[in-house]
């Protein structure tokens, strides 16, 4: 079961014997728990005997299930494994086509998949606090991992950890030299670095700019 969003770059299997053929695919759970769509598959590739590794290009969600299509002469698609089990049925499905699956119990499946997290995220909802001249905005992610932001003249804020794929919000404040220029022009241009590194996976960067502004001080007149 894939734990996290990404794509998943190849397989590996350990064929007892050349000749079968495998097509992997990428199942979702439906509404039924006992039934299972097929969301993509990889081009077909004929064994040889030992060790197999192919390069595939599948996209996943979290939860989703790597699974395979075999056809040809009989091969070690399972091996015994107490506890373990796997789910199958009869025929083949096509993509977006689903249908029920039975468990077999104390199987494992002769299959390994290498997944590529996602480290993509969004910025949005970016607000502004024109009497203290900060901001706020939130970031999104595709993936559980970690999100800093950084930036000159930026307050330093702790990077957040993120259990599960999900929203999380940042406040930008000015320090130092930049807060007195705010203080004195009423207005900066900000530039603000966001990163986010998903669990396992590599660190992606974007570039916030925006601009913060202050009010002018209320003039006080005299009786």
């Amino acid at each position: 079961m894939a734990r996290q969003a990404g794509t998943i770059t190849s397989w590996s299997t350990n064929s007892s014997g050349p000749g079968a053929t495998y097509v992997i695919k990428i199942f979702r759970r439906t509404t039924d728990p006992d039934s299972f769509q097929v969301m993509a598959h990889s081009e077909q590739h004929a064994l040889t005997s030992g060790i197999n590794t192919v390069p595939v290009s599948l996209p996943v969600k979290s939860g989703d299930m790597v699974g395979l299509h075999e056809s040809g002469p009989n091969n070690s698609c399972t091996f015994s494994q107490l506890g373990d089990n796997v789910i199958n049925r009869a025929g083949d499905l096509a993509n977006g086509t689903s249908g029920v699956f039975a468990p077999q119990n104390d199987v494992r499946l002769n299959l390994a998949a290498l997944l590529v997290p996602d480290n993509g995220f969004s910025i949005d909802g970016i607000t502004r606090d024109r009497r203290r001249g900060t901001a706020t905005f939130t970031v999104t992610t595709t993936n559980p991992g970690v999100v800093s932001m950084a930036g000159k003249g930026v307050k330093k804020r702790a990077p957040k950890s993120l259990a599960v794929a999900g929203p999380v919000t940042f406040a930008i404040a000015t320090t130092g030299k930049t807060k007195h220029k705010l203080e004195r022009k009423g207005r900066i241009a900000a530039t603000v670095r966001v990163n986010f590194s998903p669990n396992g996976g590599d660190q992606s960067t974007q570039t916030l700019r925006l601009k913060l502004r202050t009010l002018p001080p209320t003039p006080i007149s005299s009786p």
